[in-house]
């Protein structure tokens, strides 16, 4: 059978100014957490960017992330791999990024690609990100501020070049149930070379950031 791969996300919102990152990193932060419940906790900003968003209010569920991570090279704020080329398995998701090096990367060429019955989506692309320049795959990035939507589009994480703070919504419309009621306490930070550890814990009174590993033993 042929699978047939959609290029470029499409774009659902023209540029959208954003918050300073210091204000950004006073909102509350949330992972996997059902609309109703965002909307009870979050900021009026965050809020905002909800409504941009252009839900279509066909799936049983809203689910949404969205914070600031510190991040650095080696790291990632939720992908679990090294940053290889993937489809997700969700059927309609949003995202959006503050500027930074690490922009979310997505073939720009439509692919038509054999595949068999059998053949997994993971391994479908495994075997392109083997092979990318043998099925054409060209990458480019995301613009910041700007909402995007996609379903089986191919794409993949990028290294980020510097420490640096990165803002990120990611909403979905899904059937699967959210898996969080709150915003968290804690945000953790993916290293690609070892396990996940804090990168910024939220108490009543204060937000604590923890040093990257990259300046740990620097002289400031």
């Amino acid at each position: 059978m042929i699978v047939n791969i959609p290029g470029f996300p499409s774009e659902v919102s023209d540029p959208i100014e954003l918050p300073d990152i210091g204000e950004l990193l006073m909102y509350p932060a949330f992972q996997g957490i059902a609309a109703d419940d965002f909307l009870r906790y979050a900021t009026d900003f965050q809020r905002y960017l909800l409504g941009r968003v252009g839900l279509r209010h066909d799936r049983r569920h809203v689910i949404i992330r969205s914070g600031v991570w510190l991040l650095e090279p080696g790291s990632r704020s939720h992908v679990n791999n090294t940053g290889d080329w993937h489809f997700d398995v969700d059927p309609r998701v949003f995202i959006m990024s503050s500027p930074c090096s690490a922009l979310t990367e997505f073939n720009i060429t439509p692919l038509e690609i054999e595949s068999s019955e059998s053949e997994t989506s993971t391994a479908l692309a495994n075997r392109i990100g083997r092979q990318h320049d043998r099925f054409g795959v060209i990458g480019r990035k995301i613009e910041p501020c700007r909402i995007y939507t996609f379903d089986n589009h191919l794409h993949r994480a990028v290294n980020p070049r510097r420490i640096e703070f990165r803002f990120f919504l990611r909403v979905k419309e899904t059937d699967e149930p959210p898996f969080e009621r709150q915003p968290l306490k804690r945000v953790s930070l993916r290293m690609v070379d070892g396990p996940s550890r804090l990168n910024i814990e939220y108490d009543d009174d204060r937000v604590s950031i923890v040093r990257p590993i990259h300046c740990q033993g620097q002289r400031t």
